[in-house]
């Protein structure tokens, strides 16, 4: 099969397909569980279960970890990088620019319960739980920090698989593989986020609905935590107002692979999921890709990706659903990056945002193998904004590193319409 550059392995690749056997559990022996018991609940713009059934959430629930500060990367009570600057840049087609504040909500009443994507150095399996600036923290700054004008955000650090693991720099035990069912690496950073979960769920207001936001391994591990927890439970759903699960290759189109819960297909619907993996219109998926399709090895007894051969795998396109039309619609997207040296040179930017209307359109394209956001630049790459953006795509992995930020700023205007969606409905029951 096509090689594929270590760093793109590794930060790209590998955490694309977990499904983990260890299943979490709300019980503890020494945090008791309350027992709810609920009748059924109307399915507008949701679709709860129509029959009668029990459900457990923690009470008084205290994680060991999470109950410290320092396990946050971004917590409502503590002044950190989700609080930093957001001026924004937008520069026109004809160089001009225009510079806009974006304020942080001061009392937003939902919130946003992160998991960052690979981004660990650490020579280890698994990492350790203290976050790196230019790791852990940058990628969630770039990722989740705009998203505090909408919610307040919970962003734990987790023991995620790292880039050395997962890229073939360090060696793995014998009876911990790359990536599949009851690998450990996977298993511990999966019992991290559920850990976090629980803590958050039993120390915020049980009428407070949530928006899961993930990228990458991240997405892959909400997607358990989507399939474990929340699809199962009637009263989590209540509070579950949309999974923003973005550059992964672990729900297939139609997200069979849940019961209650469906792909986004209006503004104001909550209760359902927006996925997608980004390929530049004119480098569609190789037919090696690893992105754009929902996929698992049968065995999962391999120690690295170069072993996997696309005879031995079961797939099926990836969901994708348009961050901006919420269907397979072509549309104009609202990109919102980090800014780099090259338009800080250009076009003389001093906000650490910049954003580019009217050069990026996408659109979801399905065949029979591959389901993904396909995105046209409207312009030629001598334009610096165009070349920020093209520059960045690999024939393997596609535009994932951009898979966020490329319609960040739909991905913002869609989760401020279904927090009003929930609020509403909360109020009218």
């Amino acid at each position: 099969m096509r090689q594929t550059s270590t760093y793109a392995t590794a930060v790209f690749l590998l955490p694309l397909t977990i499904s983990l056997v260890a299943c979490g559990t709300w019980n503890s022996a020494n945090n008791p569980d309350k027992e709810f018991t609920t009748s059924n609940v109307s399915s507008q713009t949701t679709n709860y279960p129509a029959t009668r059934t029990t459900s457990r959430l923690p009470q008084g629930y205290r994680s060991a970890i999470y109950s410290r500060p320092e396990a946050w990367l971004c917590l409502p009570s503590i002044d950190d990088i989700c609080e930093s600057d957001h001026r924004t840049t937008a520069i026109y087609a004809d160089g001009t620019t225009e510079e806009t504040v974006a304020h942080k909500n001061p009392d937003p009443l939902i919130d946003c319960f992160y998991v960052y994507p690979t981004a660990s150095l650490d020579m280890s399996p698994n990492s350790d739980l203290v976050p790196d600036a230019g790791e852990e923290l940058a990628t969630a700054w770039s990722q989740i920090s705009r998203y505090n004008e909408v919610c307040d955000i919970y962003a734990p650090v987790y023991r995620q698989r790292t880039v050395p693991a997962t890229s073939g720099l360090i060696e793995i035990p014998a009876d911990d593989y790359v990536g599949g069912p009851g690998t450990t690496g996977f298993e511990v950073a999966y019992a991290d986020v559920l850990d976090a979960f629980k803590h958050y769920l039993a120390n915020s207001d049980e009428l407070r609905g949530f928006i899961l936001v993930g990228h990458s391994q991240g997405a892959a591990m909400l997607t358990e935590l989507l399939k474990r927890e929340i699809d199962t439970s009637d009263l989590l759903r209540k509070r579950f107002i949309a999974a923003h699960l973005l550059g992964g290759a672990h729900i297939s189109a139609g997200a069979v692979e849940f019961e209650t819960i469906s792909p986004c297909d209006q503004t104001d619907e909550i209760g359902c999921i927006i996925a997608y993996n980004t390929f530049f219109g004119a480098e569609p998926p190789s037919p090696e890709s690893w992105f754009g399709r929902t996929w698992h090895h049968p065995s999962w007894s391999i120690s690295s990706w170069e072993e996997l051969s696309w005879e031995d795998v079961e797939a099926s396109p990836s969901l994708c659903v348009n961050p901006k039309a919420l269907n397979a619609a072509r549309a104009e997207l609202t990109p919102l990056m980090p800014t780099s040296q090259d338009i800080n040179e250009a076009f003389n930017v001093t906000s650490p945002w910049v954003t580019y209307p009217g050069l990026v359109v996408g659109e979801c394209i399905k065949d029979q193998v591959f389901g993904y956001l396909s995105v046209e630049i409207r312009s030629g790459s001598e334009d610096p904004r165009a070349a920020h953006i093209i520059r960045q795509s690999d024939a393997q992995s596609g535009l994932h590193g951009l898979d966020m930020n490329i319609a960040l700023g739909d991905l913002l205007s869609t989760a401020k319409i279904q927090a009003a969606s929930y609020l509403y409905l909360a109020s009218h029951p």
